[in-house]
């Protein structure tokens, strides 16, 4: 059986650059994991909680707070761009929605129901909306391109859908979800672990490495619904299962790579 570093010149480049095409994409899966779920605990960092917070759902926790904090901060500032630093008179308005929605969301503290009017100097949740242009987009009459009349942040009333308890990802959507990626990631880590088998690194190395790639991709995927079911305890599986993945991944398509083009191999002994 011939190994990698025997094989024509056309060969070594197509599978070097498979695998080159596969880290990029792996790559890329993991900036759009930090993208996506950092900020599902409102806190800036991908850790435990945000694991949690994304399959299960965190206490007190709700669709409002969890967009005040994530995708709809940058709202907040004058010049509504992503990334923007807010001010402190800024992160003052974040933190009293915040506060508002950690103290049940009571309707005394969305509005004066007398006052509806623009003024910046109010401290209700209405206000703030009103002041930074929530209201332009979030609301039943809103005519603006791109509006979100499905979830109006209007009156009191409209309030109610987004600050449901938070119960994390829907199970249809979990499904689906882990149907894609035990199947994707499933044959992505195989591809890159047969290359690997045909490198001629040691029995030992190439078969723990096989044993931690495909095992990382069962706690990964598996441990989400765990997490979804079983709640924060579950959170460590799907971060182990996550550095498996990483170091597995990593370290197998170092070493084929080394072995096809680094490694001195000793010649074929002829008789």
């Amino acid at each position: 059986m011939k190994r990698l570093s025997e094989l024509d010149l056309p060969y070594k480049i197509l599978i070097s650059g498979f695998l080159l095409v596969l880290s990029s994409g792996f790559g890329v899966a993991q900036l759009y994991l930090r993208y996506t779920t950092s900020m599902a605990d409102g806190v800036e960092g991908l850790g435990m909680d945000d694991i949690t917070a994304t399959y299960h759902g965190l206490p007190g926790n709700t669709p409002f707070k969890k967009n005040v904090l994530g995708p709809m901060n940058h709202f907040f500032s004058e010049s509504q761009s992503p990334g923007t630093k807010l001010t402190a008179e800024e992160q003052a308005d974040v933190d009293l929605c915040v506060a508002w929605n950690n103290a049940g969301a009571p309707e005394e503290g969305y509005w004066d129901k007398g006052l509806k009017e623009k003024t910046k100097d109010s401290k209700m949740v209405y206000r703030v909306l009103l002041n930074h242009g929530c209201l332009d987009c979030h609301a039943a009459d809103a005519t603006m391109k791109g509006n979100k009349k499905d979830s109006p942040l209007d009156s009191y009333a409209n309030m109610a859908k987004v600050l449901k308890p938070d119960t994390g990802m829907p199970l249809g959507r979990l499904l689906s979800l882990m149907h894609i990626h035990l199947l994707g990631m499933g044959m992505m880590i195989t591809l890159v672990l047969t290359a690997l088998s045909f490198t001629t690194w040691p029995r030992l190395v190439r078969t723990a490495l096989i044993v931690a790639g495909l095992s990382s991709v069962l706690f990964d995927v598996l441990g989400w619904a765990a997490v979804k079911f079983g709640g924060a305890p579950f959170a460590p599986v799907v971060m182990l299962g996550g550095a498996m993945m990483a170091g597995s991944f990593g370290l197998s398509v170092a070493l084929t790579l080394y072995d096809i083009w680094l490694k001195k191999h000793k010649a074929p002994v002829v008789a």
